[in-house]
Parts: C-alpha cells; sequence; structure tokens
C-alpha cells in the first residue's frame, strides 16, 4: 500500500465538517512513496512557513516533511498565531522559531502561559502538555527525531501520554538514521536559523506565506532538483 505525501500541509488545507471532523484537503501536489523507498526526489512546492527545511533545501521528499507542516498547525492552533506575521515584530523570524524556547519550557515546567493563546482561557492542562509534545517534536530540526503521524495520532487520541512519546523517539533516532534524513543534530536551532535565512527569497513572501506556485521558486534559487520527479530505492 503506497503511502500518500500531501506536501502542503496547513491550516487553509484542513476543513472541518457539520460535525466537526477534520478532512484534509487539496491533495493536487500529493506524491505516492512505497515502504521500499528511501525518498522522493522532487521538485519543491509548498506554502513558506510550513515548509520543512531539509526538503526545502535539498529536494528530498519523504513521510516526515509532512509531520514537520503538521506541527506549525498545532503551533498555530496553541498560540493563535500565523507561520508569519508581518504586522507582529516578535515574528520577524517566522512562528517556529519563536516558538520553540517557549514549547522547551512549556514541556518542562508544565506551565503555558506564555505560549498558550489567551482566547483559549480554561483548557485542560494535560491535553495541552499533549499538544505542546506533539507539536515541539514534529518541528525538530531533523527528520530522524519526528514522530510518525500514527504516534502524533495516539497521543491526541489520549493513547500514549507526553513523556511516552518522547520515549519513543528518543529510543528511535538514537539507533537509526530516518531514510532520506541528513544529520541535523550538532546544533538544530542553529542549523534550522541558517536554512531559513537561504529561503528568504525577495519576493516570495507576502502576509505571512507564500502561494504553492511562488513557493516552486526555491528550485531555481536554490539549485534544487528539475521538475521531473524520480525516486531514490533503498538498498
Amino acid at each position: 500500500q503506497p503511502k500518500i505525501i500531501h506536501r502542503d500541509i496547513k491550516a487553509a488545507n484542513i476543513l472541518l465538517d457539520n460535525n466537526f471532523e477534520a478532512k484534509v484537503a487539496d491533495f493536487g501536489l500529493a506524491k505516492f512513496s512505497l515502504d521500499t523507498d528511501t525518498h522522493v526526489s522532487t521538485r519543491v512546492v509548498g506554502t513558506f512557513g510550513y515548509l520543512d527545511p531539509e526538503y526545502a533545501l535539498s529536494g528530498k521528499l519523504t513521510e516526515k516533511s509532512d509531520v514537520f507542516s503538521y506541527g506549525v498547525v498545532l503551533i498555530e492552533l496553541i498560540t493563535g498565531h500565523r507561520p508569519y506575521d508581518v504586522a507582529e515584530p516578535f515574528m520577524e523570524e517566522g512562528l517556529v522559531q519563536w516558538a520553540r524556547p517557549l514549547l522547551t519550557e512549556a514541556l518542562e515546567t508544565r506551565s503555558f502561559t506564555l505560549l498558550v493563546d489567551p482566547k483559549l482561557e480554561k483548557y485542560d492542562a494535560s491535553e495541552m502538555a499533549q499538544m505542546v509534545a506533539c507539536a515541539t517534536t514534529c518541528v525538530s530540526s531533523s527528520a530522524r527525531r519526528r514522530p510518525k503521524m500514527s504516534q502524533v495520532a495516539r497521543v491526541l487520541e489520549g493513547n500514549l501520554s507526553a513523556d511516552g512519546l518522547l520515549k519513543e523517539i528518543g529510543s528511535v533516532s538514537d539507533n537509526r538514521t530516518f531514510p532520506g534524513s541528513s544529520d541535523y543534530d550538532s546544533s538544530p536551532q542553529s542549523q534550522y536559523n541558517q536554512d531559513l535565512d537561504q529561503l528568504r527569497t525577495p519576493g516570495l513572501v507576502s502576509q505571512g506565506d507564500c502561494s504553492t506556485e511562488s513557493s516552486s521558486l526555491f528550485t531555481s534559487a536554490q539549485g534544487l532538483p528539475p521538475p521531473t520527479s524520480s525516486t531514490a530505492k533503498s538498498t
């Protein structure tokens, strides 16, 4: 059964039906990936602010690319901020960079005051801890340290604790590298900052993000793979 990699997970592509059940929309950029594939090398498309930096700079697409984007959506829900908002001076470097230290502190102290959108008011602290744990791990600079979406679902459904998620990810990432992922672990925050700077191509960012068509310009700006896609097989 091939896996579907959406390539443009963002708040605008997650819709709610009459029963408030979430539905993922807009599969126009989606790619199929087989279990035997380490990654899919393809033209970079997506929305700036949600793009996995590893994918944006290498053109190597994996299922963990969508995980990063979903992490940004979770941070949006928690904080009430958009990925990029030129009206907010403190958001100049982007939502992920602004939220990283606050997410880490919230996990350590279980205090969410500085992180959570005040409009949420009476939220369940244990459920918020689960969301924060998922968001923190999903936007890890290195794909090897991100959870699978099945793990995220278990946490959000209450079948896995926040601490349990962190332990599961730690035990996996310490023993193997996720296929197609480069090693960002030596200095993840510094590496992410450098990657983001490379993606700041003049004219691409407008009102917080860019369209999927504009973001494909990352290929010409960064010397990424041409539009014709190819699949790298595992050996």
